[in-house]
């Protein structure tokens, strides 16, 4: 429900967790953020008795039914609406106590429910929506630290969970990965690990619906990391400057193509675009993308991780020659730490969510 007075949507929102401890996600049809399932009261439902909204939303968006006595009060929050500009929601949290069922496991998209994803409260990535960022994954990660009970209050939750502690092999998210902008060759270079690195990145970045961001080609390793995405369901925005259309091979089978008119616009976008960045291996274009924006970083000019990606040791000389930099006295020791250099596609994506910014250069 809303009113013009207080601008605001009462909902009853429901918190299910698989063995895992990821937490359901759903994403209505024609948006573009993942929430948690629920929904609005209907007349006759009070907000006194949230877990029968709760269970009808469940059933009827996903085909789910359970006993409302397997739902309990999990604290009420309010952030701003996902969907709806200039209103906030009001969230009635219900935590599902119940078995984790097959038909959970099943569970397939109905109604207004275009997708469903189980989201990891400790490596976020994707569109999610504010209140599920700022209220149930901090209480869920939480929850799992011992730091707060289950069926305190939303202040209480608030207060429990500024500074967790992540317990062992854990490590509290520092921002929610939605995009990364990858620099990569328009060739393939003369290793097939090259390529299939570009595509297992991809298919990572697809499979947890962080947006590609790259520099639009249809050829080489470009081509590679932007049909893996696409392939494994994600999106993937493409820059590419008009002079390059036709050389470059633009991609027509992406999310959105963006034409500009020179190439210092092109990294500009893409740098806007991207909440990370990540160099796979690549050319001279490719060392100029990365050198731009890990200084860039130095000077404070954004706070974004950068990452070099190179399966097999590729960027091994580079950071030699980068610690030749350090050693000689013109970059600080701290500055090429905050560095990410990783081999395997399962390192980097926990990598950018975890790191944090240190001290700039001046």
């Amino acid at each position: 429900m809303s009113t013009a007075q207080t601008r605001s949507i009462v909902v009853a929102a429901a918190v299910v967790t698989d063995p895992l401890g990821r937490v359901l996600c759903v994403r209505k049809r024609g948006t573009d953020r993942f929430m948690l399932p629920g929904g609005k009261f209907e007349p006759g439902e009070s907000t006194d008795a949230p877990e029968v909204t709760a269970a009808r939303e469940l059933a009827e968006e996903l085909g789910l039914l359970i006993d409302i006595s397997s739902l309990r009060p999990w604290g009420q929050a309010s952030a701003a609406a996902a969907n709806e500009e200039g209103f906030e929601v009001v969230g009635h949290h219900l935590r599902y106590v119940g078995e984790f069922t097959p038909e959970l496991a099943a569970l397939t998209p109905q109604a207004e429910i275009e997708e469903l994803r189980w989201v990891d409260p400790w490596l976020p990535t994707g569109k999610l929506a504010p209140m599920l960022v700022q209220y149930a994954l901090p209480k869920l990660r939480a929850e799992a630290t011992g730091a707060t009970d289950s069926g305190s209050g939303a202040e209480s939750a608030a207060q429990g969970t500024e500074h967790v502690s992540p317990g062992p092999g854990r490590i509290a998210p520092e921002r929610v990965l939605e995009s990364v902008t990858v620099f990569c060759g328009s060739g393939f270079g003369d290793r097939d690990l090259w390529r299939e690195t570009a595509e297992e990145l991809g298919t990572a970045l697809g499979r947890e619906r962080v947006e590609l961001v790259y520099g639009g080609a249809s050829i080489g390793l470009m081509g590679s990391v932007a049909n893996a995405t696409l392939d494994a369901g994600g999106e993937a925005v493409g820059v590419i400057p008009g002079v390059l259309v036709n050389k470059e091979i633009s991609h027509t089978g992406l999310t959105r193509l963006e034409t500009v008119g020179t190439m210092a616009e092109r990294k500009s976008r893409m740098y806007e675009l991207g909440d990370a960045f990540v160099a796979l291996p690549g050319g001279a274009g490719t060392l100029e993308e990365f050198f731009e924006v890990w200084t860039q970083q130095h000077l404070g000019i954004h706070a974004k991780p950068v990452a070099l990606l190179g399966a097999g040791g590729f960027w091994d000389p580079l950071v030699e020659l980068l610690r030749g930099v350090v050693a000689a006295g013109f970059i600080r020791q701290e500055l090429l730490d905050a560095l990410i250099v990783v081999e395997g596609v399962e390192d980097v994506i926990p990598a950018l969510i975890q790191w944090r910014a240190g001290r700039t250069k001046f």
